[in-house]
């Protein structure tokens, strides 16, 4: 990794989230991945058809514990945490 990459990884770690929200925004508006080719397109939304039937079949069938929302939140901050990631605010 480039010492500029280092740089600009400390740095971001010293935003405050809406910095860091508005950095993000700006460079999602600055670099868009080019159009896929239509039929790179079609194979990527038959995998994904394909990948929702498979879950949903799971949960038809039983063979997968469904969690709460607030069980999900829980996991998630536990493994934040775990990881030292500190998660943004966002205003509801």
């Amino acid at each position: 990794m480039s010492a500029a990459l280092d740089r600009i990884k400390r740095d971001l770690q010293n935003l405050d989230p809406e910095e860091l929200d508005e950095l993000l925004r700006d460079l999602q508006s600055m670099y868009r991945m080019p159009p896929l080719d239509p039929e790179d397109a079609a194979a990527i939304e038959a995998e994904w058809d394909a990948e929702i039937d498979r879950r949903v079949k799971e949960v038809e069938d039983g063979t997968v514990q469904l969690i709460s929302a607030e069980e999900f939140e829980r996991h998630t901050e536990a493994l934040f945490a775990k990881l030292g990631i500190q998660r943004p605010v966002h205003a509801a």
